[in-house]
């Protein structure tokens, strides 16, 4: 009788064991699932803010206007670098490649908004120290002028020596945002959008 107890207990340990086992392993695939699903959302959001981002900027190279000096996050959250080993066995090598690629390009993309955005706070404190200089230039050579007539002077002034320099475009950088824009495709437009909203499942709220 005691045999009989011993081999029922040892029986349900062991089945105890495998059922902890089991759930153990659900709970793993479950919170895998949640990473995944959360990734790939912030993710699809990622895409869709950059390439307004990217749009707004491929207008304003298109009209010929300067890049607006605002510092612009293209991708804040990083989506892609945090999560892209999830999407190894969710992509094939070209679909994950393309998107491997979209976001470097848009870091690099976003390297050269943050360029801008120091060069100017750069160029407009040079601006104010070369007009300072030559305001005292002015007042050494002309230090009868009234105050209205000195400040049109300095303007004037100001206004020569600024269009005639090069100092203050920053045509390099321009010229690597043009270059840049030109390389990036969108993802909307591909299969592969189409696949990240599946994994997401929810695509009714995200056209």
């Amino acid at each position: 009788m005691s045999n009989i107890v011993e081999i029922l207990l040892s029986q349900t340990a062991a089945f105890a064991t495998i059922a902890t086992a089991i759930v153990a392993y659900f709970i793993y695939k479950k919170s895998k699932s949640d990473e995944l699903e959360n990734a790939v959302r912030i993710i699809i959001l990622e895409i869709k803010e950059s390439e307004r981002i990217i749009k707004n900027l491929n207008e304003i190279k298109g009209s010929g206007n300067i890049y607006p000096d605002d510092l612009l996050k293209v991708t804040p959250l990083k989506g892609w670098v945090k999560y892209s080993h999830l999407f190894i066995q969710k992509l094939n090598n070209d679909e994950y490649d393309q998107l491997n690629d979209y976001f470097k390009k848009c870091e690099v993309l976003e390297k050269y908004i943050e360029k801008n955005h120091n060069f100017f706070w750069i160029t407009t404190e040079e601006r104010a120290k070369q007009k300072e200089m030559l305001g005292a230039k002015l007042a050494h050579e002309k230090p009868t002028l009234s105050p209205e007539d000195f400040k049109i002077e300095v303007e004037a002034l100001s206004g020569l020596y600024f269009s005639n320099t090069s100092a203050y475009t920053p045509a390099g950088i321009k010229t690597q945002l043009d270059r840049n824009l030109d390389s990036i495709s969108m993802i909307t437009t591909t299969p592969v959008w189409n696949k990240l909203k599946k994994i997401a499942q929810y695509n009714d709220l995200l056209g």
